[in-house]
């Protein structure tokens, strides 16, 4: 899939991105056929970066559910007794665990499509790619001037602008299942199956600096040049993505708050190569604290994730809000979840400077160097059946523009435990 990507960025036959087929053609042009290429190099190097991070990411981080039931139970002198008033909250956590020996398993279907990129709508990003800064022996004889300013001779002042149409789209199937060792501790594992699908065009066309000296062009030759060219993707992969284990330690359980401290590793299970998963271990802590007043129920998560530096930076992990029970059989859900990096998000090289004929800064992308903190709503309802099993659906609302987001992604799933 990385593959794919790449692909947008290469035109009429090229091997390499941003080579040009029509002016390497040419006799009299060849030697600038690779002029933008350092310049691709460096920007898409960047921009792949950052899509790998963000899409596998996006998937591999993406709330699970859960890992308490949506009843809790202590036993008391071998009788199941109710912990909690509420079917619990959906993609945060509450203290109660499960109960020594129950058991507890679910699914959930996420769909997610990618529309915006720090704000930026991923159907209409724009990049500027500069022509290198060519200064060899001779080159002031040539062409009578100082070579090594940027912009000198005039056909350094040449650009190539692309368009880029983007749509990334995914789903995900995660499947868990938690099991209550003690009435303190909890195990659980999730594992997801994730079907992603890139569908991209680009347009790339040259600006020259001089109309009437064209020396770089895709195809065509120098009297009659081709100076727009475009390239299309479609592909999809399917797989496991990364798997999470999980231990939650419940410390304090008062009459109407609860302590618990949660674990989670999430191994490289999922393909990188495919956006499937993020290739490296993730591991996370988080502090959850839990209330219950009658029916209503609020919760509070602090937690660190702590990844490698090719996936991105440490984040702090946050969530916060309530579970209501609307009835014995329905219980509406409302938090604010959050992720904020720890260290510095990568940057886009946003500007570049002409030196010749006067000084001047040229915009190289409308992507802004923005954090990829992640900051989402999420609201949602639970319905327990007459079987037993409880439904759920959410709605996850982003409320930030940090990282490759959906604006909203929906959530359904269902839950069912042993008694």
């Amino acid at each position: 899939m990385q593959e794919l990507l790449d692909q947008l960025f290469v035109f009429s036959g090229g091997q390499e991105p941003l080579f040009l087929v029509g002016s390497a053609g040419q006799p009299a042009t060849e030697v600038h056929g690779n002029h933008f290429i350092p310049s691709e190099a460096a920007t898409n190097g960047v921009l792949l970066d950052i899509f790998t991070g963000a899409i596998a990411s996006n998937i591999s981080n993406f709330p699970l559910s859960s890992t308490v039931s949506s009843q809790t139970f202590t036993f008391v002198e071998g009788v199941p007794v109710p912990t909690s008033s509420s079917f619990g909250p959906i993609f945060a956590e509450r203290a109660q665990t499960l109960g020594r020996g129950r058991f507890d398993v679910g699914f959930s279907y996420t769909s997610l499509g990618f529309e915006r990129l720090r704000g930026a709508p991923m159907e209409a990003l724009e990049l500027t790619f500069l022509h290198e800064n060519v200064d060899f022996p001779n080159c002031d004889v040539i062409f009578d001037g100082d070579c090594s300013q940027f912009g000198f001779p005039s056909w350094e002042q040449d650009r190539i602008n692309l368009d880029l149409d983007l749509d990334i789209r995914a789903e995900i199937y995660a499947f868990t299942a938690v099991f209550g060792v003690t009435d303190w501790l909890d195990l659980g594992v999730a594992v997801p199956v994730v079907q992603i699908g890139i569908d991209g065009m680009s347009v790339a066309t040259v600006s020259p600096a001089v109309i009437d000296d064209v020396p770089h062009f895709f195809g065509g030759t120098a009297e009659s040049p081709e100076l727009s060219a475009n390239s299309f993707v479609d592909g999809s992969a399917t797989g496991i993505g990364d798997v999470a284990a999980r231990a939650k330690f419940k410390f304090l359980d008062s009459e109407t708050l609860g302590l618990a401290v949660l674990g989670e590793v999430r191994l490289p299970t999922g393909r990188e190569e495919d956006f499937l998963g993020t290739g490296s271990v993730q591991s996370s802590g988080l502090l959850i604290a839990s209330a219950t007043y009658d029916a209503f129920s609020p919760h509070v998560n602090f937690g660190y994730s702590v990844k490698e530096e090719a996936v991105g930076p440490d984040a702090f992990t946050f969530a916060a809000g309530f579970d209501q029970r609307l009835s014995e059989w329905a219980t509406f859900i409302a938090d604010v979840l959050g992720e904020v990096q720890m260290g510095d998000s990568a940057e886009f090289p946003e500007s570049a400077t002409y030196e010749w004929p006067t000084e001047r800064t040229v915009g190289l992308t409308n992507i802004p160097n923005r954090r990829d903190d992640v900051i989402s709503g999420a609201l949602g309802f639970k319905f327990r059946t007459q079987s037993g099993i409880v439904l759920w659906t959410n709605a996850l609302v982003a409320l930030n523009d940090g990282g490759m987001r959906d604006r909203l992604a929906a959530t359904f799933g269902f839950q069912w435990a042993t008694r």
